[in-house]
């Protein structure tokens, strides 16, 4: 294979995805494994001899501790997704994207800067005709430039929110057909477990349709790798995305030859949870069903690897005409990068749009760079500070969940031995005696010899002693501070332990342990308002009207092209306002809407029935009602009203005899008084 002039670069990419998994592990991923098992197992890791010991939060010295004989997992892992993902996350959120608001100058600011124009050309000096003239010239002209600006203000106002409702369209429309649900839905659950969720916007080309989609999808935390540099995620320099596909589509995707790839499962795959995690086999790919290869995306805000420690300065200057902001693909097979083939190196720019193939195969695939992200969404719920590495919500309880397992296996096989029964007879018993004590029926008849003394001399049961009740405070104190420490305590299971005295103290409790769960939700919805922010960058930067047009039809295609395709970037970015419906993405209350809308409609639906009766407008009516009736799981369709009739026509008056129906008595014109 011929050399390539990038096999520098490549190789100190690997060096670097090498240094970052190991930096990732110690910071993060040994956490996040750690509390995976516990969630999914396998479940008996914890009583391994080496991962007993070497744990942290909860270390043990297996030389003076006997792994019990009963191994436990106590799984606090599932409770924690069970109750809290449904709160989280319940549906796909209502996307909105509105229009920016054009500041309007007010018109006497206008007239006042012009009467100080005015003074300042000295008008007071001349003629006061002359003056006068050419006071009422500027303000004229003032006048005529306020109504432009509010024209011009005025079209701004109308093109943006046009803009507005094509991308609030399409974002509402792509979460159902692409299902966000279920990814997002995945993304929380590792964030829960692990401490960190990442949503990835790509573009997505359904099979057969020939048209092109925006969509986000959920991928691992475990293929994710950030610059071990940075103290948090937007400083980082780089980022890469582990993938593994069968090699017969990378080679398609990639346009190389066919049997360029062997595939590889055992290189750059066995990065840090490889190499720490002894069951690292548990939930990796086999290759049973494709020979797959491992590659890696890295997408770079210094270069394509000219500023990497360690490479040539030969290298270096020739490097920076790629700029800033790069995309390169590197696998373990190839001294090249898998989008930059030497056979795209040696093709000529592309005669129609004179575009160099190399720049355009090095750039982002959407420039998430503008807007100073990443191609991903993380959703975290506990960032460290000088860390782009979240911590796990179990990691601070730790050491209580591996403190539970291990009492509870010890109480158990406490259970176990104590549960044994001893039997204890004289030697000198008869074996019919023996039998009828083992096997005998009831009511059986035992005959003692005089010799032997009493029953009691005979037979006797061996009790154990008594269990040391206080065991129990000490589980149910570390239960209580495992509990404090995640948030699952008795009101999240629907228990309270005493019954409150008063609704205020109720009250008091709900909110107080609703405290976590907002929190959390609200990180959830900023999550997912920057997944539309950055699908609304993709779809402006790669759709064309023939993707929109199976969405929107012909008309808003038409739109499509004319205020979303032709469109700056920077307008789609900075000129409108993305957000999530308040409440959207998560579970409603039902019992709680139905409580207020039922409150609202003794208060309210009399009031508006009357102004609908006065007016004629029952919207007002007929959107409480529908509210109403949706809280409440009925129909609303057959409850909305009509508005009432119009009154008849009053009849004309007859004129006076001999006078102007059209003239007043002194003159004036207008109605007969």
């Amino acid at each position: 294979m011929l050399d390539h002039p990038l096999r520098p670069i490549v190789q100190q990419w690997r060096d670097k995805i090498k240094l970052s998994a190991e930096w990732k592990w110690k910071k993060f991923g040994d956490d996040a494994a750690e509390a995976a098992r516990f969630y999914n197992g396998p479940h008996d890791f914890l009583y391994n001899a080496r991962m007993g010991t070497a744990s942290r939060a909860f270390v043990i010295d297996e030389d003076s501790v006997t792994a019990p004989s009963f191994m436990m997992t106590v799984n606090k892992a599932a409770e924690l997704v069970q109750l809290f993902g449904p709160i989280l996350y319940h549906k796909n959120p209502i996307r909105q994207v509105n229009a920016r608001k054009v500041p309007e100058v007010p018109q006497a600011l206008v007239m006042a800067q012009v009467q100080q124009q005015v003074q300042q050309m000295g008008l007071s000096m001349m003629d006061p005709m002359v003056a006068q003239q050419a006071q009422q010239q500027a303000f004229m002209m003032a006048e005529q430039m306020y109504a432009q600006t509010q024209q011009q203000t005025f079209m701004i106002r109308e093109t943006d929110k046009a803009r507005a409702d094509l991308l609030s369209f399409y974002l509402n429309y792509t979460p159902n057909a692409l299902d966000l649900k279920t990814e997002a839905r995945a993304a929380i659950d590792e964030a829960l477990i692990k401490g960190l969720g990442c949503l990835w916007t790509e573009l997505y080309q359904p099979e057969g349709l020939g048209i092109t989609m925006v969509g986000t999808f959920y991928d691992t935390v475990d293929n994710l790798l950030i610059d071990p540099d940075a103290e948090t995620l937007r400083d980082a320099k780089w980022i890469a995305k582990r993938c593994i596909h069968p090699i017969w589509q990378v080679e398609q995707e990639y346009k190389l030859p066919p049997k360029t790839l062997r595939g590889n499962m055992e290189s750059l795959n066995r990065y840090a949870e490889n190499m720490s995690d002894e069951d690292a086999d548990y939930n990796r790919k086999t290759g049973h069903s494709n020979d797959l290869l491992v590659y890696w995306k890295i997408f770079s805000k210094m270069g394509i690897g000219g500023r990497l420690v360690g490479v040539p300065d030969s290298l270096k200057e020739s490097l920076e005409v790629f700029g800033n902001f790069c995309y390169i693909v590197i696998c373990d097979e190839l001294p090249y990068p898998l989008n930059l083939p030497p056979q795209l190196i040696e093709s000529p720019p592309d005669p129609a749009s004179q575009e160099n193939p190399v720049d355009k195969a090095v750039q982002w695939p959407t420039p998430f760079w503008a807007d100073g992200t990443w191609p991903f969404t993380p959703i975290a719920f506990h960032w460290v500070p000088r860390s782009p590495w979240p911590m796990g919500h179990l990691k601070p309880a730790m050491g209580e969940l591996k403190f539970l397992d291990w009492v509870y296996s010890f109480i158990a096989s406490k259970i176990r031995i104590s549960c044994r029964d001893f039997l204890a007879v004289q030697k000198s018993a008869s074996a019919e005696l023996k039998e009828i004590i083992l096997s005998g029926k009831d009511y059986t008849l035992i005959e003692i010899e005089k010799q032997h003394g009493t029953i009691n001399d005979v037979v006797q049961f061996l009790q154990h002693p008594q269990f040391n009740g206080s065991i129990w405070d000490v589980v149910q104190a570390v239960e209580r501070n495992f509990a404090q420490r995640t948030g699952l305590s008795e009101l999240m299971y629907g228990q309270t332990a005493h019954q409150y005295r008063s609704a205020a103290e109720a009250e008091t409790k709900r909110s107080q342990t609703n405290i976590r769960p907002d929190d959390m939700a609200n990180l959830v919805e900023e999550a997912m308002t920057e997944v539309a922010r950055k699908e609304a960058l993709a779809a402006r930067w790669h759709l064309s009207n023939q993707d929109i047009l199976p969405v929107m039809g012909p008309i808003g295609a038409q739109l499509w092209i004319q205020l979303v395709e032709s469109s700056d970037p920077a307008e789609v970015l900075y000129q409108l306002e993305y957000r999530i419906e308040a409440g959207s993405a998560r579970k409603p209350n039902k019992d709680r809407d139905a409580a207020n809308l039922q409150q609202a409609m003794q208060i309210m639906l009399q009031p508006f029935f009357q102004y609908g009766m006065q007016t004629g407008d029952m919207n007002p009516l007929n959107k409480l009602v529908a509210e109403w009736a949706k809280a409440i799981d009925l129909d609303p369709e057959g409850y909305a009203l009509m508005p009432p009739p119009l009154p008849p026509p009053m009849p004309a008056e007859a004129p006076p005899e001999g006078g102007n129906s059209g003239a007043s008595p002194a003159g004036e014109t207008g109605p007969p008084k």
